[in-house]
């Protein structure tokens, strides 16, 4: 499996190569989310996100990941079907949103296989033109890290529950699978407002859940045949940044705001301008695919 272990940010120009049409479709929470409706207007070349506008409903307040690798950071032409509702859980049955009507990683997966999974005329992807990504777990671990119980078998209760849904993206005919593990929130504004006792304990949480991912991701693969999987290590690069925010243009670590040297967008989510190195750094991760 291809991994990202050690972080190149440096600058990366957009590719001027363009290839045939593919499909991504994401999922994930508010890190991810753009506002897609898949009743609505679906992706095409005049808006590559289907709905709504360009850059879509972002917890940012611009352009977000999802965002800078359709538009800027690949190598095709990229129909971005993203699923990602903010506030998002693995399961609501496991780890309760903050509202009721949040979609979970469950019925935004579900939502696809009713729609877009069946292979319509409107959306003609294939294993081969299709890559399938999930970012979760952020609001699986902040809502519950504080529980009593042992935290380490409850984060292999959420993993099962989160590979039971890639298990039904596999059925369709989905091979090509990006996962993201958890970022540092113990960093973010809100948890530095926070006893110290509750950031490292969340830090614990983060730490075991990631490495759980890593070796779900890798059993996945290992017992599935025809997948290609990527883990974009989003912890190890907002590390490596927090530690040094003014070497990639940032004014500090822990204050936010919507100025351009802000890493913090708000006190939860990383601003427009970090999620500009996140884009660019997918575009390493999968550099030589069809991505």
């Amino acid at each position: 499996m291809t991994r990202l272990s050690i972080i190149s940010l440096a600058l990366l120009s957009a590719s001027t190569v363009v290839s045939a049409t593919n499909y991504w479709f994401s999922f994930g929470d508010s890190y991810t989310q753009t506002g897609f409706d898949p009743t609505l207007a679906l992706p095409n070349t005049a808006n590559p996100f289907g709905n709504p506008d360009f850059p879509g409903w972002t917890a940012t307040g611009g352009v977000n990941w999802v965002g800078y690798v359709t538009k800027t950071y690949n190598n095709s032409v990229l129909y971005t079907y993203n699923y990602a509702y903010g506030g998002a859980t693995i399961d609501a049955a496991l780890v309760t949103p903050y509202q009721p009507t949040v979609k979970s990683l469950t019925d935004q997966v579900n939502q696809f296989l009713t729609g877009a999974g069946k292979k319509p005329a409107a959306t003609p992807w294939t294993s081969s033109n299709s890559l399938f990504s999930i970012w979760i777990g952020i609001n699986d671990i902040g809502n519950s890290y504080y529980n009593s119980g042992d935290r380490g078998a409850f984060s292999d209760t959420l993993l099962n529950a989160q590979f039971a849904l890639v298990q039904k993206l596999y059925d369709t005919g989905a091979r090509n699978f990006l996962f993201v593990n958890v970022p540092p929130i113990d960093r973010s504004p809100l948890m530095l407002a926070q006893a110290a006792s509750a950031q490292t304990a969340e830090k614990t949480v983060i730490s075991g859940f990631n490495t759980r991912l890593t070796a779900k991701v890798d059993s996945f693969k290992s017992n599935h045949t025809g997948v290609k999987t990527w883990i974009f290590d989003s912890n190890a690069q907002f590390t490596q940044i927090l530690n040094s925010p003014t070497t990639y243009g940032f004014k500090d670590a822990t204050s936010y705001g919507s100025a351009a040297n802000q890493f913090w967008g708000n006190d939860y989510h990383p601003s427009t301008y970090a999620h500009k190195f996140f884009g660019q750094t997918v575009q390493t991760l999968l550099k030589g695919t069809i991505w």
